[in-house]
């Protein structure tokens, strides 16, 4: 069977419109240079706040989903899990936190489609999405914040969202057994030159490369056997 290929996308944050342009630039890539292969659709959280369109990121990616199924993956990120803990579970701590770090304009663009705020279906469908996704096949884990580089995969989902722990920036303090011969795709902690951050190793690659401060939107394809190719809008 043929392996899939893989096109993971890092944090959105609202930007409705460079996530449009970024999956056009994926379809031309995939047709011109993989001869119209498939690609897998993986977005690495962080899909909601600060930027101008999170209603309609999330409405855009709920109709992906459902129209191409295992073809687009999406994942939870902190932000979404904020927005699900100041709204769903009326945590006032995590309400502050949401509304400070971006959650305002996340409701603006809910009151601009005359609603007071997310409706249930999209808490619905934000709550059910996976915090890490493998591919245990071809070695490739993609999380929003990171993994535990000790307990791996025995590490929680708070873990996977949240973690900046310099450890696992570093992959020669890795030692979980099981990740050896893994590839970590995160994003979560911007880069501070809007490119990529990739371990000397290869086996771990930030792409939040800080599209809501300015930076640019980064996909990677990821083909088995090459090495990664990356889009910006």
């Amino acid at each position: 069977m043929t392996q899939p290929v893989y096109c993971a996308i890092g944090d959105i944050h609202g930007e409705l419109d460079r996530l449009k342009e970024l999956h056009d630039m994926v379809r031309f890539h995939a047709e011109a240079e993989l001869g119209g292969t498939e690609v897998t659709l993986v977005h690495l959280g962080d899909l909601i706040d600060r930027g101008q369109d999170s209603c309609g990121v999330v409405d855009y990616l709920m109709e992906m989903e459902a129209r191409c199924g295992a073809a687009c993956v999406n994942i939870r990120g902190n932000h979404e899990q904020l927005m699900i803990e100041s709204v769903r579970m009326e945590d006032q701590a995590s309400r502050r936190s949401w509304l400070e770090w971006g959650g305002e304009e996340t409701m603006d663009s809910y009151r601009r489609r005359g609603l007071d705020g997310p409706p249930d279906h999209h808490l619905d469908w934000l709550l059910g999405l996976p915090t890490i996704f493998r591919d245990e096949a071809q070695g490739l884990v993609f999380v929003h914040g990171g993994v535990d580089p000790d307990t791996f995969p025995a590490c929680g989902e708070r873990v996977q969202m949240w973690t900046r722990r310099k450890e696992f920036f570093d992959t020669g303090c890795w030692t979980a057994p099981d990740l050896i011969g893994q590839t970590v795709v995160h994003g979560h902690s911007p880069t501070q030159d809007s490119l990529p951050d990739i371990a000397a190793d290869g086996r771990r690659i930030n792409l939040d490369t800080g599209a809501v401060y300015g930076g640019r939107l980064t996909a990677a394809i990821l083909v088995p056997g090459a090495a990664p190719r990356f889009l910006h809008s």
